[in-house]
C-alpha cells in the first residue's frame, strides 16, 4: 500500500530564517524529515529516508512543471526530451510520453488497486476541455482510465481537493463547499489510500504561494499543509508507505516569484521505504513506486491486508 503525495513547487533551501520551512515549527513535517525541510540533513533508514534529489536533470534552466511532472510521473527526462524546461501543461511528445509510460497507468495494467485521490469541479471540465489545457497529473489519470472523483465525493468524504480546506474554491467558484479542517482532510486521505495499492494526491498550494498568487502567506500555507499531514500520520495504518516529493522548488526561497534550482525533497516513511534508497533524481520515483508495488504484493497465503494467513 502506497500514498504518493505531490507537493508542487517545494524545494531543499538552507536552514535560513528567511526560510519559510524553517522560520516556524511544522510537527508532522518535522517528524517525517527529522528537523525542518532544509538541505542540512538527512535520514537514510530502511524505513524512513529524508534528502534532496536532483530536478535539473542534466539540462540548462530552471526547472519547470510540465517536464518536472512527467518526469516524475514516468520515469522519462522530460527536459532531455524535450531539450529544454517547459513550464505548465504537457506538450504534445510530453503527453505521448505520459499515454504510454505513466505509473498510474502501469500500476493498473499489473492488476493494482489505483486511485487519484483529487476531486475535480465541473468548472475545471469547461475550462480545460476548451483548450484541452491539462496538469500532468491530469494526463496521467487519463492514460490510466481511472475514474476522476468529483464534488459528489467529496461530500462523501471520498476525496480530497487540492486547497485541502475549500476555502479558496469556496472564494472563487465553489462556494457551496462546506469547510473541511486540514487535519479531517489528511485523515479522509489516509482513510482512502487504506483501500488502494497506490494512491496518488496533489496539491499545487505551495507553488501557488511561491509565484504569490494566492492569498495567504507562506507560513499560513504551510500550516495548512502540516496539519493536513498531522492527520493523515494518525491515520495511515503501518503497513502503508508513505511518499512525499515535488518538481521543483520554489516556496523554500522568497527572495523570488519564480523557482529555483534547489534539489526535490524525497521523504519516504513506511516500510517500502528501502526501495527508493537509490533514486538520485526524478527520474527514479516512477520505477520506485512500481518496485514497491510488486514487492509488497501480497501472496497467495496473505489476506486481503496483506497479513499472512495462520497455518
Amino acid at each position: 500500500m502506497l500514498l504518493f503525495i505531490f507537493l508542487d513547487g517545494v524545494g531543499l533551501g538552507p536552514n535560513h530564517p528567511s526560510n519559510p520551512f524553517a522560520k516556524t515549527r511544522y510537527p508532522a513535517l518535522e517528524r517525517l524529515c527529522g528537523g525542518p525541510l532544509t538541505a542540512e540533513h538527512e535520514i537514510d533508514r530502511a524505513d524512513h529516508l529524508f534528502r534532496g534529489i536532483d530536478a535539473c536533470l542534466g539540462v540548462e534552466g530552471l526547472p519547470q512543471s510540465a517536464t518536472g511532472q512527467t518526469t516524475l510521473f514516468t520515469g522519462v527526462n522530460g527536459p532531455q526530451l524535450e531539450g529544454m524546461h517547459i513550464s505548465a501543461f504537457p506538450t504534445r511528445a510530453l503527453r505521448d510520453t505520459i499515454a504510454k509510460h505513466s505509473f498510474l497507468k502501469k500500476a493498473k495494467e499489473s492488476g493494482f488497486r489505483v486511485t487519484f485521490a483529487n476531486a475535480y469541479s465541473p468548472y475545471y471540465w469547461t475550462r480545460a476541455n476548451r483548450r484541452n489545457r491539462h496538469s500532468a497529473t491530469t494526463w496521467a489519470n487519463m492514460a490510466a482510465g481511472l475514474r476522476f472523483r468529483d464534488f459528489d465525493d467529496l461530500a462523501r468524504g471520498r476525496a480530497v481537493y487540492w486547497d485541502i480546506t475549500h476555502e479558496l474554491a469556496r472564494a472563487s467558484y465553489a462556494p457551496e463547499l462546506p469547510y473541511v479542517a486540514p487535519e479531517r482532510a489528511g485523515q479522509r486521505l489516509a482513510r482512502l489510500a487504506a483501500r488502494h495499492d497506490l494512491t496518488l494526491w496533489e496539491t499545487f498550494l505551495p507553488d501557488l504561494c511561491g509565484h504569490r498568487r494566492i492569498a495567504w502567506s507562506p507560513v499560513e500555507t504551510l500550516q495548512r499543509i502540516d496539519a493536513m499531514l498531522g492527520g493523515l500520520l494518525e491515520t495511515l495504518p503501518p503497513q502503508a508507505t508513505l511518499l512525499i516529493t515535488s518538481d521543483h522548488g520554489n516556496l523554500e526561497d522568497p527572495s523570488t516569484k519564480g523557482h529555483t534550482y534547489n534539489p526535490a525533497p524525497l521523504i519516504v516513511w513506511g516500510p517500502g521505504a528501502r526501495h527508493f534508497r537509490q533514486v538520485n533524481d526524478l527520474t527514479g520515483i516512477a520505477p520506485a513506486i512500481l518496485e514497491c508495488l510488486r514487492h509488497g504484493r501480497p501472496s497467495a497465503d496473505s489476506d486481503e491486508n496483506g497479513l499472512r494467513r495462520s497455518t
